[in-house]
């Protein structure tokens, strides 16, 4: 990863939180602009999810972007390059900017410039944003909202499902004690036929031989 985007980075991989100071867009009396001069961190929530690879691909994402915007002659492009070029043989960061803007001041860089020039490139990385910005609300629209829906669905489903497994699983224990009152009574009134059948059978065949042996009486006996 080049030290310049390193520098960038490090707004937002700080892991231990710094007093902030805001970091205006205008040029202190000494020439130097503010926004150098302070650098605003972001505290470690809010870098949990940045991994290397994200780095290294947004830093690729960044330095084509400046090239492909970068005009000729020096701007705050090659301003800041310097100024990372030069941090370890320089590293009073007053003292290494004045170097750099004096150095590109001869090859025809102003202040007015490189102020305009860091306008623009603050103009490009908004305009990114937004661009990314509109690409991540396409994709979650397209690809997220659509599994949410199809989740809500499913649940939907899963719900109806269920009332209607508890009704019939209510209708199953409802129809299961029926039928063990159904089965005590099919005992019962089996056990009341079988009873009065062969009461009836005994009380039958006890009149049959009476009858016959009354026959056979009178029959001998008259």
């Amino acid at each position: 990863m080049s030290n310049m985007f390193k520098k960038a980075l490090g707004l937002f991989v700080e892991f231990e939180p710094e007093e902030t100071k805001p970091a205006p867009s205008s040029w202190g009396d000494d020439g130097l602009p503010l926004q150098v001069k302070h650098t605003t961190k972001i505290t470690a929530t809010a870098t949990a999810f940045i991994n290397q690879n994200d780095l290294d691909k947004f830093e690729k994402h960044f330095e084509e972007l400046f090239d492909k915007v970068n005009l000729p002659g020096p701007d705050y492009y090659e301003f800041w390059k310097m100024m990372e070029a030069l941090e370890a043989a320089v590293p009073d960061e007053t003292v290494r900017m004045n170097a750099v803007f004096s150095t590109l001041k001869i090859q025809g860089l102003s202040k007015e410039m490189l102020i305009d020039s860091a306008e623009k490139y603050l103009q490009v990385v908004d305009k990114d944003k937004q661009e990314f910005q509109n690409a991540v609300n396409t994709k979650v629209l397209g690809e997220i909202e659509g599994r949410k829906a199809s989740m809500a669905e499913l649940e939907k489903r899963n719900n109806t499902n269920n009332e209607m497994i508890q009704k019939l699983t209510k209708e199953i224990n409802e129809n299961q004690q029926k039928i063990t009152s159904l089965k005590k009574e099919v005992i019962d009134e089996e056990a009341k036929i079988n009873s009065n059948k062969n009461g009836y059978n005994i009380a039958c065949d006890a009149m049959l031989a009476k009858l016959s042996g009354d026959i056979q009486k009178i029959k001998t006996s008259l």
